[in-house]
């Protein structure tokens, strides 16, 4: 007599309940509530952290270009044109003498390679000293012009003559800019006010919260 086989009892597959979707989504949100402003924050000190590893390569370059040439020319920012070396951007002199090979660029603030103003973007200048012993605010003429370098409005900084080597920064985000005062000069500001002392300085903010970014280079 033959034996019946049973065919194997199929097993139903297993399923998510909705309230363990509902459980899954819940915590993806969470975590993501948690995470997207850490990640933010390290994305923009990365940025950070690599503007200010271009302005200590354009230091170098600077420094090279002052051992050559033993003076600075005066390059006030004015330009329309990325190559208008006669009265724009200073680093166009470093390219033009092999000191660097491309013009100052950073991952923050406003940078184009357009023909628009100098003034609305990232450049460097070379321009003659003030010799007072502090900047009261960074204004588009005047900071880059004169670093309170020794925190002190009893002495001066610079002596008539002598030129002043600065990254013109502006559309900042005014934590980059806190977040580079600190890199760069130890500071721990706050708030939205103007900084006007040390190597890095910057203007009050903006209602959209961007300053325009001063960085001492060298001076001559």
């Amino acid at each position: 007599m033959k034996t019946k086989i049973n065919p194997p009892v199929k097993q139903k597959a297993a399923a998510f309940t909705l309230i363990e979707i509902i459980g899954v989504v819940a915590v993806i949100a969470i975590l993501a509530a948690v995470l997207t402003p850490r990640v933010i924050s390290v994305i923009a000190r990365g940025k950070v952290n690599a503007a200010a590893q271009s302005l200590g390569s354009l230091k170098s370059a600077t420094t090279d270009y002052l051992t050559k040439n033993g003076s600075l020319p005066t390059r006030d920012g004015t330009g329309t044109t990325n190559g208008a070396v006669a009265t724009g951007r200073f680093d166009a002199d470093l390219v033009t003498g092999g000191f660097t090979e491309k013009l100052f660029a950073c991952s923050i603030g406003t940078q184009t390679f357009d023909s628009s103003a100098l003034s609305g973007r990232v450049h460097i200048r070379s321009l003659a000293a003030t010799s007072s012993g502090t900047v009261t605010a960074p204004t588009a003429t005047v900071g880059g012009v004169n670093f309170d370098l020794d925190r002190s409005t009893s002495t001066a900084d610079f002596t008539s003559g002598q030129m002043v080597v600065a990254a013109f920064i502006p559309g900042v985000a005014i934590a980059d800019a806190i977040a580079m005062n600190k890199i760069l000069d130890g500071d721990d500001n706050t708030g939205t006010s103007a900084d006007s002392t040390g190597r890095c300085m910057y203007s009050a903010a903006a209602v959209d919260n961007t300053v325009t970014l001063y960085v001492y280079i060298a001076h001559y």
